[in-house]
């Protein structure tokens, strides 16, 4: 099991799943005055269930919102959304 998580984390670093990427995406892609990474997520709970991404918390002018950052493999992207019960919500791109 140990062996599987390294090779695991080795080829997610390898196909820029890093904090630092996920950081940078949100900062590009979001207007606000912070963004924190939380904590990893295995599986990265997005609504269309991505495998790996991270948890990240938003402020902008002192409202807050945690959301989620996911890797999608099939389409090497990041996809993100603010989780609905924040007001800050407001962001998520409307699809």
């Amino acid at each position: 099991m140990c062996r599987a998580a390294v090779v695991l984390m080795i080829l997610l670093i390898l196909a820029a799943c890093t904090p630092q990427e996920a950081t940078l995406r949100l900062k590009n892609d979001l207007p606000v005055d912070s963004v924190e990474i939380i904590h990893a997520r295995f599986p990265c709970r997005s609504p269309d269930l991505h495998f790996f991404g991270y948890r990240f918390r938003v402020s902008l002018n002192k409202e807050y919102g945690d959301g989620d950052i996911c890797w999608n493999l099939l389409e090497q992207k990041w996809t993100w959304y603010i989780l609905p019960e924040y007001k800050i919500s407001r962001l998520n791109v409307r699809k």
